[in-house]
């Protein structure tokens, strides 16, 4: 031990760092872990600056003394980047003198030595890379933080009543109970009311559909029987084009019991729809229920009622001829 516990010079004393013995002690036991783990991985685990500074301990003219590390810095710069047998090799001689200086130092207790050997590996473990990553607080944890405190100090709050008023916890813990079984069943009965809409608005869109591929027959139909000339029934499917035209889009609920003028009853009194059906419904009973022949100027005129009811042109002619008059009287005023 007389290479590394020597005489202190007087006039480098000052520039070292002072530490007691059970400081010296505690500095053996982390600088045998570094060795282990330079020998254990290398690189960087190597470093000479793991070692530290050297000591001085107690007072010069009182037998004080230094603790030379520059051997330990030098041993671990050349095991940095040899092979893991050669570093071991080179690292023995490092391990043999740490353990002298511990026995020279005196042998802590045992609890004390196996603390101090834990805390230098756990050291070493949160030195790895995984362990140092940089946290930040984002304004998502602030709020998140914020949060936690107040439901913390609400609940504690709950809980100093509760000491005081023992019915208070069963109070609340049936209140939130029933909170959330509430919840859930308006979450129930909501999903289910969607997904009747869905089923609602599924069925009208294939109903429309099928009405209207419907209406599209008869007229197709009336075309037919136009090509040849039998006017009679041309504007009989003509007629019933449009009625099924106008229950497509919920002119009146479908009835097949009802007359022809019940039909025009049916729809807003003085509407072009109204006036349309009417004037359609006059010439379908004139040539069905009159047997007449008709003929292509009454299949014509036929035609452009149906192809305005089916397109609702006649409804939106009627709504612009009410506004007109609206104006009229208007300005008149």
């Amino acid at each position: 031990m007389a290479v590394v516990l020597v005489a202190a010079a007087p006039p480098a004393w000052g520039a070292l760092k002072s530490a007691s013995a059970e400081d010296v002690r505690a500095d053996v036991f982390r600088l045998q872990g570094v060795v282990a783990g330079c020998a254990a991985k290398g690189g960087a685990a190597c470093a000479a600056t793991a070692v530290g500074d050297d000591l001085r301990v107690g007072d010069p003219k009182q037998g004080g003394y230094v603790v030379h590390l520059d051997w330990l810095r030098d041993a671990l710069e050349k095991g940095k980047d040899v092979d893991a047998g050669k570093r071991a090799e080179a690292l023995r001689d490092s391990v043999a003198r740490l353990k002298g200086m511990e026995s020279e130092l005196g042998a802590a207790p045992v609890v004390e030595r196996e603390f101090a050997r834990a805390r230098v590996e756990a050291k070493a473990v949160l030195a790895e890379p995984e362990f140092q990553r940089k946290v930040s607080v984002t304004w998502w944890d602030r709020v998140t933080g914020f949060f936690g405190a107040w439901l913390e100090k609400m609940l504690g709050g709950i809980a100093r009543a509760g000491a005081a008023a023992p019915w208070l916890g069963p109070v609340v813990i049936w209140t939130l109970c029933i909170g959330a079984a509430a919840g859930l069943v308006f979450f129930v009965l909501r999903n289910l009311q969607r997904q009747r809409l869905q089923i609602s608005l599924a069925g009208a869109a294939v109903a429309k559909t099928g009405w209207d591929r419907e209406a599209t027959a008869w007229a197709t139909q009336a075309e037919e029987f136009a090509g040849r000339e039998e006017w009679r029934e041309a504007v009989h499917c003509l007629y019933w084009a449009a009625i099924v035209s106008l229950e497509s889009r919920r002119a009146w609920r479908h009835n097949p019991t009802r007359t022809p003028r019940e039909y025009v009853r049916l729809l807003k009194p003085g509407s072009g729809q109204q006036r349309g059906l009417r004037e359609l419904t006059r010439m379908f009973e004139r040539v069905w229920y009159g047997l007449r022949d008709g003929g292509a100027e009454e299949y014509a005129e036929a035609r452009g009622l149906y192809e305005a009811l089916a397109s609702g042109a006649v409804e939106h002619a009627g709504e612009t001829a009410r506004a007109g008059v609206a104006v009229g009287e208007g300005g008149a005023a």
